[in-house]
């Protein structure tokens, strides 16, 4: 399945394509059938800001693959990744011992962001859109509490303010 933002511009030009080889459908009818997909697609932007259920159903969602030096097999077949196309991939990266791996992650575009032992977590964010990214909280060691109390040092009453928020050494930072 593709992005949403292709499948939404296939849609729109075979709309236009459609008024243009077809001379049956009339300017109100084109003006109409265009109302619709423009609602269709402004709701479905609200609901994946909204909904982060609704977001990894549409965009889909990154999987962890290997942690702490171990392939999780069942994640690899979840995202249908071969062992050979995990192994090219590391190998693409100079990456040739799984067991130096921290941690691997398959994003939804195919790429594999890679951790190894001893390297600092790259900045994942642990707040979009105000929702809390649980899976991030536990590979920082942190708990949905110890988010919550630090939001509050800072002023917020709620995830749901915040636009963007990253966690790195140790410290929040906050987008509202």
């Amino acid at each position: 399945m593709g992005s949403f933002a292709n499948w939404q511009f296939i849609l729109l030009g075979r709309i236009i394509g459609g008024v243009i080889y077809s001379p049956a459908i009339t300017l109100f009818q084109f003006a109409i059938v265009l109302a619709i997909w423009a609602f269709l697609i402004i709701g479905l932007r609200r609901l994946k800001t909204k909904s982060l259920i609704f977001r990894h159903f549409i965009d889909g969602t990154a999987v962890i693959v290997i942690n702490r030096g171990k392939i999780d097999i069942a994640a690899c077949k979840k995202a249908k990744i071969t062992a050979h196309d995990l192994a090219f991939k590391l190998r693409k990266q100079g990456v040739y011992y799984i067991q130096d791996v921290k941690r691997a992650v398959l994003e939804q575009n195919g790429e594999l962001i890679i951790v190894q032992a001893g390297e600092e977590n790259p900045k994942y964010p642990i707040i979009t859109d105000g929702i809390i990214h649980k899976g991030v909280l536990e590979d920082v060691d942190k708990t949905e509490e110890w988010l919550l109390e630090e939001l509050q040092k800072q002023g917020y009453n709620s995830a749901s303010e915040i636009f963007l928020a990253e966690y790195h050494n140790g410290e929040i930072w906050v987008v509202s």
